[in-house]
């Protein structure tokens, strides 16, 4: 046998194992469909697609599934509004931070005429200022609530750092305290 007739059954021989191959991907493939199908004919005949799956239970009545079936069991819900959203509607909160004896707000450093002039646009019913005191001294927080109370703004008060002789400082403890300047 001569190159040429050994390379020409050497091709005849992979191309049938090409054919081989495909052969049994096709019969693969055949046999998962066959699966899949009588996998979805069982679950069909369980009930799948006839409420079980859907939330809406089997009924025995002859218009189950239909609007004007009656319900077996019927569940009412007793609501009452809550007092405390109806009496006072939920405020949108403005961040003012004192810290030491400087005010930020908006990030910029203001003083109590600038912030004067700030917050007399606000609507006393629909905010609350939040006094973020980090490390202040006491005659600014006290500047500022004298300040809110004369323009008539709701304020809640937060402790950004606390000083502790605790080990661990580098947990924050956080205190809030909400005060209602009077309407003037």
């Amino acid at each position: 046998m001569s190159h040429e007739d050994i390379s020409a059954v050497k091709k005849k021989s992979e191309d049938h194992e090409k054919r081989k191959v495909k052969k049994k991907r096709k019969r693969g493939l055949f046999w998962l469909v066959v699966l899949l199908l009588i996998l979805l004919l069982a679950l069909g005949g369980i009930g799948w697609g006839t409420g079980w799956f859907s939330g809406e239970g089997k009924s025995n009545s002859d218009n189950s599934g239909t609007a004007d079936s009656t319900p077996d069991r019927a569940v009412t819900v007793d609501s009452q509004p809550e007092e405390d959203s109806s009496s006072e509607p939920e405020r949108t909160p403005v961040k003012l931070k004192v810290s030491g004896s400087v005010y930020i707000y908006n990030d910029m450093v203001r003083t109590l005429e600038q912030l004067k002039t700030d917050f007399s646009v606000l609507d006393k019913s629909t905010v609350i200022i939040e006094v973020q005191d980090d490390n202040a001294v006491a005659n600014a927080i006290q500047g500022i609530h004298d300040l809110l109370s004369e323009l008539g703004l709701s304020y809640s008060d937060i402790q950004l750092n606390m000083t502790t002789t605790a080990p661990d400082s580098s947990s924050q403890a956080e205190t809030t305290t909400t005060t209602t300047a009077p309407l003037v």
